[in-house]
């Protein structure tokens, strides 16, 4: 088999970076952080806006990402903005795409709006902050995440998924 085999595209994942919530204090001199997200899938690496002195953010910005691999999590860093250093991180966590890929795959078109397909619970190893809902909202499937950030004393970070699909692949 040829090694440079490129991963598939099996769906675009929308995720919308909405807020973070005690965040911790990077920067001691201000009592204040400059947080910002980024998110990592495989080589892919996108990122919201600074929000400036805040450590209760609202970022509400959408950053996409293309699945290749439904298994594999996406990770999730905080960062504070530093002027004259390297940025602080925050915190970290990671989610799966597995339950929203597997929501895409069935046969929503005779479910009525709004209905929940799977409830996610923050037990075990995932690093869930509430209960995570899996839905079907305006004829997507869409997932709101709150994620416990580690490596950290505190925050959380607000998050709804929403599966976008690719034309031409059948999941």
């Amino acid at each position: 088999m040829a090694a440079a085999h490129k991963e598939e595209v099996i769906g675009k994942l929308n995720a919308r970076v909405v807020r973070g919530s005690n965040l911790v204090i990077a920067d001691p001199l201000t009592h204040t952080s400059d947080p910002y997200v980024v998110l990592c899938y495989g080589s892919q690496k996108v990122k919201t806006s600074v929000q400036k002195k805040n450590s209760n953010p609202v970022w509400n910005e959408v950053l996409q990402l293309s699945v290749t691999n439904p298994t594999k999590p996406v990770k999730l860093e905080v960062f504070d903005e530093d002027k004259f250093t390297a940025d602080d991180s925050m915190g970290v966590a990671e989610f799966n795409v597995t339950d929203i890929y597997d929501a895409a795959k069935l046969d929503l078109k005779h479910v009525s709006d709004g209905a929940r397909i799977k409830t996610i619970y923050p037990v075990g190893v995932n690093y869930l902050g509430a209960e995570s809902h899996v839905s079907w909202k305006n004829g997507k499937v869409v997932q709101d995440i709150t994620l416990k950030l580690t490596k950290a004393d505190s925050g959380l970070i607000v998050l709804q998924l929403e599966w976008v699909h690719v034309p031409g692949v059948t999941l």
